[in-house]
């Protein structure tokens, strides 16, 4: 065993831990999997419900990116009550999990480099391809993946509603049972 072959071992397994705990996904760490919705009713102080959340207007749900089909109920005594489904779409911040490929490349090239064969340096250095080949496609897709299953890959459209109520006829709500 060679002095390279000593040092490249003892790095080795620190470096792989170290890609294995970045490899959450960009869209994850940016934004996370929860959304701020700011809910704006005219008039004010009407009830918005989604998700399990509730809050007053005006005010700020947090919902869950994941979800694909969101509504947001909004109700006041007085006023037809209104419902007001969110887009989910695919959030711009996925796409950075790409700059993971310079990233898994390195690391699984070094990682390749130091593993062990008897083919001499040149063995060491197809290794290193394979690990660079395997890192390059990995890493960024344990980010994508990371991403997709948590939600964080979403963003709800739109993130502000503003909602005018109408206002019930006396005559129609006495009509009601």
């Amino acid at each position: 065993m060679t002095v390279l072959d000593r040092r490249v071992r003892i790095f080795q397994a620190p470096v792989l831990l170290a890609l294995l705990l970045s490899a959450g996904g960009c869209a994850s760490v940016f934004h996370g999997t929860r959304q701020r919705v700011e809910v704006f009713t005219d008039p004010p102080g009407a009830i918005a419900t989604a998700g399990g959340e509730r809050v007053t207007t005006p005010g700020v749900l947090k919902l869950p990116r994941k979800d694909k089909n969101t509504e947001i109920r909004i109700e006041k005594e007085g006023f037809a009550p209104k419902t007001i489904r969110l887009e989910r779409r695919t959030s711009g911040l996925v796409w950075l999990n790409f700059i993971g490929i310079p990233v898994g490349v390195f690391g699984g090239a070094y990682a390749g480099l130091g593993s062990s064969n008897d083919n001499g340096w040149f063995g060491n250095l197809e290794n290193a391809g394979k690990g660079a080949v395997v890192g390059g496609v990995s890493f960024p897709g344990l980010g994508f993946l990371a991403d997709f299953q948590s939600g964080a890959a979403y963003r709800l459209d739109p993130a502000r509603v503003i909602v005018r109520l109408e206002p019930v006829s006396a005559s129609a709500s006495k009509q009601q049972p």
